[in-house]
């Protein structure tokens, strides 16, 4: 049934308690910060970067990715990033990458960056505070590009040795998660000391698995160990974590009845996630376009199951090159609202989660900022 104008109106007024002489989030723009887009091009002045400039600046979007084919060089990368860090919106965009260091580094020295140690060797070779020093020079340097976001570091523990795509690429601190917590730590307010997000994951844990959710739908129903949740646990009480990453991993006591990934279980994010860990932050989902999720959901299910598990920002990789993708993302959920699908509350809960988060991003830069050649 369609809920009436005056409903999602109320609704709205009752979510959104701003300011006064605030104005208010419409609906359209509540899910604009909700979606975040990787895309095709490397050039400021090009077609498709023009575009998302347009949709940030209009609130059609919250922020963007950026991957290897983005990336040229620091002059390059730095006016592709101005470009989207400068339309005007009064919500900064997330201007997002992965960056941990080793195999997972889009700046490199292929393209003109510095070059950092895995995870694996870092725990291996440096003191936690030997690699907080490191990872600074690391967040000055994504600062310096541009770049308020970082998708790291990863908290998985080394359980599995064989598996493809953690313990192969070396990107876990270890099996030990009090060991796993420090160097996640050192990451973490290293990146925060030049005022660039970070993001732990992969929530509930994707070291003990054997398959790479890259690829296929991954079970750790038989594999997982609670100790997994461990790190996220302990860096929650002490309010070290800015977000949380989401895994397309499925176990059966996390996800609950359904056989979906802990992406799209309320169970997973709501129950296991706030509860349990005890994290209130914002819960980003890993890339929705990954096999685990697209051979398995067309991109109504994604978008709907994803907002009603509980995520706040919905990742797709690649899909910003479409022009249509970010019209038709917002119309579904749009729909899906109006048809008492998804409740309002739900989409206003997540977006002053955004908000917030933003806010105190857009707060803390200044001095900072400027000294490294940023600007907001």
């Amino acid at each position: 049934m369609r809920l009436p104008v005056v409903f999602l109106a109320c609704a709205m007024a009752l979510a959104l308690p701003g300011r006064a002489n605030e104005p208010r989030a419409t609906l359209d723009e509540m899910i604009g910060q909700m979606l975040l887009v990787g895309f095709n091009g490397t050039s400021a002045k090009g077609a498709t970067a023009k575009r998302i400039a347009g949709q940030i600046a209009r609130g059609q979007i919250g922020g963007v990715i950026l991957f290897h084919r983005n990336i040229r060089s620091p002059r390059q990368v730095r006016a592709l990033t101005e470009k989207f860090r400068s339309t005007g919106h009064p919500l900064v965009p997330l201007i997002s990458v992965d960056q941990e260091g080793g195999k997972v580094q889009r700046l490199s020295a292929k393209n003109g960056f510095a070059t950092y140690p895995t995870a694996r060797t870092m725990a291996r070779r440096y003191t936690p505070e030997q690699a907080q020093r490191i990872y600074r020079k690391m967040a000055e340097e994504l600062s310096r590009a541009g770049f308020n976001m970082n998708y790291g570091p990863v908290v998985d523990l080394n359980l599995n040795r064989g598996n493809p795509i953690i313990a192969r690429l070396g990107r876990s601190y270890g099996a030990n998660p009090a060991q796993v917590t420090k160097y996640a730590r050192a990451f973490i307010y290293a990146h925060r000391e030049v005022n660039v997000l970070t993001s732990v994951k992969h929530f509930p844990g994707h070291g003990s698995s054997s398959r790479d959710s890259h690829k296929q739908f991954v079970d750790i129903s038989r594999t997982w160990r609670d100790i997994e949740i461990t790190p996220y646990q302990m860096l929650a009480r002490e309010g070290a974590i800015d977000t949380v990453m989401v895994g397309h991993l499925y176990h059966r006591a996390i996800s609950g009845k359904k056989r979906v990934p802990a992406t799209l279980a309320a169970n997973a994010i709501d129950g296991w996630l706030r509860d349990r860990v005890g994290f209130q932050g914002v819960v980003i989902t890993d890339d929705l376009e990954m096999a685990a999720i697209r051979k398995h959901n067309n991109l109504k299910n994604t978008l709907i199951k994803a907002v009603q598990s509980g995520n706040d920002i919905l990742l797709f990789g690649a899909s910003g090159s479409d022009p249509k993708f970010v019209p038709k993302a917002t119309r579904i959920l749009r729909e899906a609202v109006n048809d008492g699908t998804i409740p309002i509350e739900r989409i206003a809960l997540s977006y002053n989660r955004i908000k917030r988060l933003k806010e105190g991003l857009a707060a803390r830069s200044g001095p900072t900022d400027a000294r490294l050649g940023v600007t907001q």
